[in-house]
């Protein structure tokens, strides 16, 4: 679920018709939702013990988590500040009016 204020900045996108701005932030969206969803990943690879036997962090589960979290935190925070720069801004999107 997106917050009030990127639901108005969304429509506000899809009304003003740019069509490049309303596809790069539909990707940079889908590479959020991406994020989370190998995060997921990264999290129920870690039940099988042969997981982490050659993980970036070394041979421990919290040394491969630590390592694959700062990967996808720092492209999750990248894409959500592009989304920021791609996304119209509104008057009623900074004062949260209708």
């Amino acid at each position: 679920m997106i917050g009030a204020r990127a639901g108005i900045r969304l429509k506000a996108t899809l009304r003003a018709g740019q069509v490049s701005r309303v596809l790069l932030a539909a990707a940079l969206v889908l590479l959020i939702a991406y994020g989370w969803f190998r995060a997921g990943m990264q999290v129920l690879g870690g039940l099988d013990p042969n997981f982490t036997a050659n993980a970036w962090g070394g041979p421990s589960y919290l040394g491969a988590m630590a390592c694959h979290y700062l990967d996808c935190g720092l492209i999750m925070a990248v894409a959500a500040g592009a989304l920021d720069l791609v996304l119209v801004s509104s008057p009623t999107a900074i004062s949260g009016k209708k």
